[in-house]
């Protein structure tokens, strides 16, 4: 090293010399990233040359057909005229939106199961008292009642909603 200059001769030397060889930092990563990139390169112009060489044969072949301009139009305005339909369809309520009515039936499902679920903490004190001084005509009617309360609280929900 003389002043301000780097050896990069020495410097690659001693890398060379006191680095493991299969350290990737010992190669000139410039002169390696080139020949890799003209590889990488040479490989993707030849796959894309043998992918045009077998359009190029199945065309000259005749095994491709090939639409006219007329025909492909057509075909494009035909599923124009589908989605147009399809369109009209949704918005002149002929056609559900699918989706919408899996959301709301999933809500409904959600709703049912959570009343469901809070009939035992609500009401479980109530029936333990009645299971232990009461018939079994007597629990079973209570439960029912218990039951047919919380239905009724479902459709009272459905009702206020619009349903």
């Amino acid at each position: 090293m003389s002043g301000d200059e780097i050896d990069v001769e020495a410097s690659d030397k001693n890398l060379k010399k006191y680095r493991d060889s299969k350290d990737p930092r010992t190669k000139n990563a410039t002169r390696k990233t080139k020949e890799v990139t003209e590889k990488k390169v040479a490989e993707e112009k030849s796959a894309f040359q043998q992918q045009a060489e077998s359009v190029l044969a199945g065309l000259v072949s005749g095994d491709v057909d090939v639409r006219d301009l007329e025909e492909s139009r057509a075909i494009k305005e035909h599923y124009f005229a589908e989605l147009a339909k399809l369109e009209y369809e949704e918005k002149s309520g002929l056609v559900l939106p699918w989706q919408d009515m899996v959301d709301k039936v999933g809500e409904e499902y959600h709703a049912m199961r959570t009343r469901l679920i809070a009939i035992a903490p609500e009401h479980g004190p109530r029936l333990r008292s009645l299971a232990l001084t009461s018939s079994d005509t007597e629990f079973v009617a209570a439960l029912q009642d218990i039951i047919h309360e919380a239905m009724e609280e479902l459709s009272l929900d459905h009702s206020e909603q619009g349903g």
